[in-house]
C-alpha cells in the first residue's frame, strides 16, 4: 500500500474532514496525524491493528471521527482522560494531538497494540500520555485511579458492564462519552449515571452515522 505522504490528498481529506465539525488542524497537528497513519499502516503489515487500511477511510473512520468527539468536550478541555480499550488509539491519541495540554492514559490490555501505543508516543514525542496494558476491571481496583478523570471516552461495543465499573473514576463533574453507531438503549441502567444529551452526526464522505452519547454522575460520587 502506499503511504499517506504519497497519497498527496491525504491530508487534505483531513483536514476537510475535521474542517465538517469546526476543527481547524495546525500544520503540526496534521504532521502528528499524518506520522501516526503511516505508522498504523505499518505496524498494521505485521500485527492486526486494524481492518480499516485505505488511507481515506483511515482519515475519516479513525481519525476525523475521532477527532469529532470534540463537539461533546466542554471547554476548556478536561484535565484528565481515560480512553478504554483503544485499540490503536482511537478516539484517545487524536484528542491528546488536538489538546496538548490534556494528560491521557489509554487502557489496552493486548500487549501487541501496547507496543504499537509506546511506540508511536515516542515517536510522536507526546507529553502525558500513558499506555496501560490492563483491563478496565484491573484499574477499578487501584486507588490511583479513584475519582482522577474528569473525561472517559471509548469506542467499546459492549458498554453494560462498563457503565457499572466506571462512576467511581470519575471526578464529581466528570463525564463519559460513548461512541457509537447508535443511540443508548433506554432500558439500559446507567448505575449512578444519567444522561446528558447525545450528539448524532453523519461522517463526511458517506462513511456512516455516529452517535456521542454523554454521561455523568447522577448524584454526587462518594469517597472511595
Amino acid at each position: 500500500m502506499s503511504s499517506v505522504h504519497q497519497e498527496g490528498r491525504w491530508g487534505k481529506v483531513l483536514l476537510e474532514g475535521a474542517a465538517e465539525f469546526g476543527i481547524g488542524l495546525s500544520a503540526r497537528q496534521i504532521s502528528e496525524l499524518t506520522v501516526y497513519a503511516e505508522e498504523l499502516i505499518a505496524w498494521n503489515n505485521k500485527i492486526n491493528l486494524t481492518a480499516i487500511t485505505h488511507p481515506d477511510q483511515i482519515a475519516i473512520k479513525h481519525f476525523v471521527d475521532s477527532l469529532a468527539c470534540s463537539q461533546a468536550i466542554m471547554v476548556p478541555p478536561p484535565h484528565a482522560m481515560l480512553d478504554i480499550g483503544t485499540g490503536a488509539g482511537f478516539p484517545g491519541l487524536p484528542l491528546k494531538i488536538l489538546y496538548p495540554e490534556m494528560d491521557v492514559i489509554l487502557l489496552e490490555p493486548s500487549q501487541k497494540k501496547t507496543a504499537f501505543l509506546r511506540h508511536l508516543i515516542g515517536t510522536l514525542d507526546l507529553k502525558r500520555a500513558t499506555v496501560l496494558p490492563k483491563r478496565i476491571q484491573d484499574i477499578v481496583k487501584e486507588p490511583d485511579y479513584q475519582g482522577r478523570f474528569t473525561l472517559i471516552v471509548t469506542r467499546a461495543l459492549g458498554v453494560g458492564t462498563l457503565l457499572r465499573l466506571i462512576p467511581p473514576l470519575l471526578t464529581k463533574q466528570g463525564k463519559v462519552i460513548l461512541c457509537r453507531s447508535k443511540p443508548l438503549e433506554n432500558k439500559m441502567d446507567l448505575n449512578g449515571l444519567r444522561k446528558m444529551k447525545e450528539i448524532g452526526y453523519e461522517l463526511p464522505r458517506g462513511y456512516g452515522h455516529r452517535v456521542l452519547t454523554v454521561l455523568e454522575p447522577a448524584f454526587p460520587i462518594s469517597a472511595h
